[in-house]
């Protein structure tokens, strides 16, 4: 969904010149390094995860639930849904 969004504001831009767009652009380009990052540590936790003594402030509120990765994900989903149907309008 972000590389849509990014191919959107790319074609916008070259056809209007704004800043505006030159913002969404950068601002797409940031959200789709978030999603790679957080997919790289996500995994590196998953293959190693900490050991309670390491973190355990971070282990106990984070517990690694996969239900405090989802949601964040899903909310993100939805915020970047509505920003594509409004891109696209």
């Amino acid at each position: 969904m972000l590389l849509v969004l990014l191919v959107s504001y790319f074609e916008i831009y070259s056809k209007i010149k704004s800043n505006f767009t030159l913002g969404l652009i950068i601002f797409t380009i940031a959200l789709l390094l978030q999603s790679f990052s957080r997919a790289i540590l996500l995994l590196l936790i998953i293959g190693s995860p900490p050991k309670g003594e390491a973190y355990p402030m971070i282990v106990n509120l984070l517990g690694y639930n996969p239900v405090y990765v989802v949601i964040p994900d899903a909310l993100e989903f939805v915020a970047l849904s509505i920003l594509l149907y409004f891109t696209r309008e």
